[in-house]
């Protein structure tokens, strides 16, 4: 019995123990009680006052209601005037003030009744703060200024960005959402296409080519990955540069107690084609992958893979870089 123990249990004031002395083994249970919960707090959804808001919004809602999480639905109302940095950084010339600002207004107010109506159905709390607060809640942000910078600022405090896939449907000023929580904020980004609503927690397919950005994503996943329904699927697409060892990754996963099966591709290479038919034939339900690019440039030089599932994806991405 340890000395510290027994003198607890006799009831006699115990003293500290000698440097010297043997420190207490810390039991298998201590140590799983300590570890850190795993899941997703707080998200970050971008919405630009586009048909694609509702998709981004019922993705991160699921997410929400699995996890708990606390939704910030953010809409960045472009800075007409120049109001939040230097004037002589204005790019737009004072003769179009006006048509542009009756645009901004519009879509702020598109965006916010997008919010509104998702919410009446939804029905989450509004909080703005997370103090000792237990459950899934939202809450309608809108600010002023340069989209990159807002993300950026608001991102990197995140544990997920939701923002929609770029298409037909996105505006000027929304145009670089997805660039910029990519690239400037460190934390994964959710890619919602503009489609059937998907189950994310079912199937996930993840597209390993070992790189650091892959295992940046399956890190982020995990808590995606750990729901799951069914098998994770691992398809292997490997780059020049990379080693994709998916024996490696499928042990990994296993020691976080998440069931994954290599899958094959009929094509004689991966691509984003056979990727995104690989993902049709097992009704994924989410992709998992590194937003790989060429170079230190980040717009239009993204990996061909990349490049490919950005445009033709049909279910939700969730991407690292």
């Amino acid at each position: 019995m340890r000395p510290a123990a027994s003198a607890r249990r006799s009831g006699s004031k115990s003293h500290p123990a000698p440097s010297h002395a043997p420190q207490r083994t810390v039991e298998p249970s201590d140590q799983v009680s300590r570890l850190p919960h795993s899941g997703i707090k707080h998200i970050l959804v971008c919405v630009d006052g586009t048909d694609n808001d509702r998709g981004v919004l019922d993705q991160a809602l699921r997410v929400a209601l699995r996890f708990g999480s606390h939704i910030d639905v953010l809409h960045v109302r472009f800075d007409v005037y120049g109001a939040t940095v230097d004037r002589q950084e204005r790019r737009i010339d004072r003769l179009l003030d006006k048509p542009v600002e009756h645009i901004v207004a519009e879509a702020a107010a598109r965006a916010h009744r997008h919010f509104e109506e998702w919410h009446a159905q939804c029905g989450l709390p509004l909080r703005e703060s997370g103090t000792a607060v237990r459950g899934p809640s939202s809450q309608w942000r809108e600010i002023t200024g340069y989209e990159d910078d807002v993300i950026a600022r608001l991102g990197r405090v995140s544990d997920l960005i939701a923002v929609a896939r770029k298409g037909a449907g996105a505006t000027t000023f929304s145009a670089m959402a997805l660039e910029t929580a990519l690239f400037e904020t460190g934390r994964p980004v959710l890619m919602v296409p503009v489609a059937t609503p998907a189950d994310l927690f079912y199937r996930p397919l993840i597209a390993w080519n070992g790189s650091r950005e892959a295992a940046r994503a399956v890190g982020f996943a995990l808590p995606f990955l750990s729901e799951c329904e069914g098998c994770v699927e691992v398809f292997s697409a490997p780059e020049s540069k990379h080693h994709a060892n998916t024996e490696e990754l499928l042990r990994y996963l296993g020691w976080h107690d998440i069931v994954a099966d290599r899958i094959s591709s009929d094509d004689a290479r991966a691509t984003g084609m056979s990727l995104l038919a690989q993902a049709s034939a097992h009704r994924t339900g989410l992709i998992v992958m590194g937003a790989y690019t060429h170079g230190h440039y980040r717009q239009f030089l993204f990996g061909g893979m990349t490049r490919h599932v950005m445009e033709h994806a049909a279910v939700p991405i969730l991407f690292a870089h």
